[in-house]
């Protein structure tokens, strides 16, 4: 085969490109947690480093050294938060953190997707919200001391803050991470010039390795390769676009078992308009407009289910882990073979079952999806915008950016993740996953959104993403057009405003 390498859409994945075969670092559970609740520091606060959260230290200059803090509150009947800086993970940056609420109301396995919330669109001081069925926002932490009383002084980290009780109510998440900074952090590229005589690849009985571009397969650094025995990411079970009917469902059946860390990202859009946009789009703020579904994790596939009498289109990504153990007793690592619906070719770790290997043996199945990453960085506001929005647009915002993308046909579909940033004199580091539009807010703020929302227009061509933003937009506005900002800075308690926009775009091949 001689295919050009910008031609990525032919491609099951793409090594010249430095790119990864997955970039969801790890799906796991957290939820709240009865040993910490008396005995910390001050018998309110746990520090924990290396990933452990069963190891606590309660000395109170570990704070500055801790990867991660659990905090109890006492009143009432109890709050427990746990903050996961940004050294919780190995990369050097903060990265994209997104929790998906188990909710005990629901069926298990059951969670919500996206949604466009009217409930309080014709009330008093009203707005309109669109979220992408996850949380993902972090916070500025600073020293114990200063919790709850912000001085000068604050030292700040930026974390993932998640709230475990409150109220007598435990939480429970679905928690993933990818590693792809969520701030203003310079993605890292770990590829090199190559070098005559390097080894880039080597499957045999004891090792299954393909390097990054300029890297050698007997490199030490796990961040060298493109898969690697001991490095096998969560998986993409299936990705692409599906029909959704009004108040109907739709099966998404996968190639592999399902496990229960599988979760689904995704975008939606009526099945009349011609654009995906994150979170769900809508256009008007007089007349409901209404999205929601909700989708069940099965052993085999996942079941969406439409809330709403309006026919969809959802773009997704259905991800899995295991924290099953590896396998062992097999001798093969290069696999062919038929599942019975197609052919495939497998690569797994060595020394894994040749007969049954679990998720965590399996490194590379061509049945499965791989997604490069076909841009990503940083917009800042306002200079990174330069289109202003006027007029009745401005409920998508006050500024946009076009980023093009390199895609020739087969062109591969994109998938835009961005957040809202803000800097280390904010209570709150980023948001994302959100838009709000005021309804009732007076003649000036009517119409148009708040400061954490953004949104991220994809252009039905594949061939670009619109990013909106509103970054000196107040967070709220009464009636009488008088705002408020809850992320008051800490030195002088004036307000503040975003830093600018972190994106990535993602592209699914089409043949999936």
């Amino acid at each position: 085969m001689n295919e050009p390498a910008g031609n990525r859409g032919k491609f099951q994945f793409d090594s010249v490109g430095g790119g990864k075969l997955g970039y969801v670092y790890d799906i796991t559970t957290i939820a709240y947690d009865s040993r910490y609740q008396t005995g910390g520091y001050n018998n309110y606060a746990w520090f924990f480093k290396n990933g452990d959260l069963n190891t606590a230290y309660t000395s109170s200059n570990m704070y500055y050294s801790s990867d991660a803090t659990i905090i109890w509150g006492s009143t009432g009947s109890g709050s427990q938060m746990i903050y996961m800086m940004d050294s919780w993970w190995p990369f050097g940056y903060m990265p994209i953190v997104e929790w998906r609420y188990i909710n005990p109301d629901l069926a298990p396995n059951v969670f919500v997707g996206p949604s466009v919330d009217y409930a309080q669109f014709q009330v008093s001081g009203g707005v309109v919200t669109s979220a992408s069925g996850y949380t993902s926002q972090t916070g500025n932490t600073g020293p114990l001391t200063e919790i709850g009383a912000l001085t000068s002084n604050y030292n700040f980290r930026p974390a993932a803050n998640i709230l475990l009780r409150q109220n007598g109510k435990n939480f429970k998440y679905l928690l993933s991470v990818f590693q792809v900074p969520v701030r203003d952090d310079v993605m890292p590229d770990y590829s090199a010039a190559p070098v005559s005589g390097q080894v880039p690849l080597l499957l045999n009985p004891t090792t299954a390795r393909l390097a990054l571009p300029g890297r050698d397969v007997t490199s030490t650094n796990l961040n060298h390769f493109i898969f690697h025995e001991n490095k096998i990411p969560a998986k993409i079970m299936r990705a692409g676009d599906f029909a959704l009917p009004a108040l109907g469902s739709i099966d998404l059946i996968c190639p592999l078992p399902l496990t229960p860390l599988t979760y689904m990202d995704f975008m939606i859009r009526r099945a009349t308009d011609a654009e995906f946009w994150n979170p769900p789009y809508f256009d008007s703020i007089a007349s409901n407009k209404s999205l929601s579904f909700t989708y069940e994790v099965k052993s085999d596939r996942i079941t969406i289910v439409n809330k709403v009498n309006t026919a969809c289109v959802v773009r997704c990504m259905i991800n899995a882990d295991s924290e099953q153990d590896f396998t062992t007793g097999g001798k093969k690592v290069f696999l062919r073979g038929n599942d019975g619906v197609r052919d495939y070719v497998q690569i797994k770790r060595p020394g894994s079952s040749d007969l049954s290997p679990n998720l965590n043996d399996i490194m590379v199945d061509t049945r499965l999806a791989y997604v490069p990453i076909l841009a990503q960085g940083f917009l800042p506001w306002s200079s990174g915008f330069p289109t202003v929005i006027t007029g009745s647009d401005r409920f998508k915002g006050e500024r946009m950016r076009t980023i093009s993308v390199v895609n020739p046909s087969p062109g591969l579909k994109l998938f835009p993740k961005q957040a809202v940033v803000f800097g280390k004199n904010c209570q709150v580091a980023s948001v994302s996953g959100y838009h709000r539009v005021f309804t009732d807010a007076g003649g000036t703020w009517t119409g148009r959104s708040n400061q954490y929302s953004s949104w991220a227009n994809v252009r039905a061509d594949e061939s670009a993403v619109d990013f909106y933003m509103a970054g000196s937009n107040p967070v709220g506005a009464t009636t009488s057009s008088t705002v408020y900002n809850r992320d008051l800075s800490v030195v002088g308690g004036s307000d503040a405003t975003a830093l600018g926009l972190s994106y990535v775009i993602f592209g699914i091949p089409q043949s999936l």
